[in-house]
């Protein structure tokens, strides 16, 4: 290949060319005043001398402000354009996923754009209620009878015991042995406990002629003395006294 001849008319490698605005190597399309072909890289074929000088004459006299040089600076930037445009071109030429876009003439715009994928929402599944919770009836009960508790019976002097006791009251056994039981119970309801009567004609260290209503039967006089507060609390007139048979 070689260069194009600046002479009276326009050639390629020695051929005349038309002025046209196709490469007149691979037909690419061109705009004016394109130094170099986009596609093969041939160097174009330059207007005819004198064209660009008429030019920027005639606006300079139609316009005197210009001073010639708008033509000059018009042409400079439609080439630097033209220069970006292809830069661009080959910078994105590598990567397919992003849109090619290749200025070739101002004529066409070649776009390829990759689609977008997007994420299946994700299912929720149904939930369903749980079933109700059953309560059982509450459980009814017989109301409870609650009876007075019964005072334990009537306890007796153990036979040949030697010791010491504490004497509630005593009742002459004219008025009978009946009435000695009935005090023994009401100690018995004031909640004494061992509760008993004895015939004092039948002890040595008692009264005869007595039913003697009694509460515990303690080995010695230290410890009928320290329940005797108790028992005076339901009898105010009792006293300890020891038992000899």
């Amino acid at each position: 290949m070689t260069e194009v001849e600046e002479t009276g008319g326009l050639t390629v490698d020695g051929t005349p060319v038309p002025e046209s605005r196709h490469c007149p190597r691979c037909s690419a399309a061109v705009v004016p005043l394109q130094e170099y072909c986009l596609e093969c890289g041939l160097r174009l074929p330059r207007a005819e001398p004198g064209v660009l000088e008429r030019s920027s004459a005639e606006l300079a006299g139609r316009h005197p402000w210009t001073g010639g040089w708008l033509l000059s600076a018009l042409l400079g930037l439609a080439i630097a354009a033209v220069g970006a445009a292809a830069a661009i071109a080959i910078s994105d030429g590598g990567d397919s996923s992003a849109a090619v876009t290749a200025a070739t003439g101002g004529s066409r715009t070649a776009t390829e754009v990759t689609p977008t994928l997007t994420a299946p929402e994700p299912t929720v599944p149904a939930t369903t209620a749980p079933p109700p919770a059953t309560t059982a009836p509450p459980t009814t009960t017989a109301p409870r009878t609650t009876t007075a508790p019964r005072p334990p019976a009537t306890i007796a002097w153990p036979a040949q015991k030697r010791g010491w006791t504490i004497v509630l009251l005593s009742v002459p056994q004219g008025n009978g042995r009946a009435a000695a039981e009935e005090q023994a119970a009401a100690a018995r309801r004031r909640g004494l406990t061992d509760v008993g009567v004895l015939n004092s004609s039948r002890f040595a260290s008692l009264h005869p002629g007595y039913f003697a209503v009694f509460t515990g039967v303690f080995d010695s006089e230290a410890e009928a003395t320290s329940a005797l507060p108790r028992a005076r609390s339901a009898f105010p007139l009792a006293y300890s006294r020891p038992v000899v048979p």
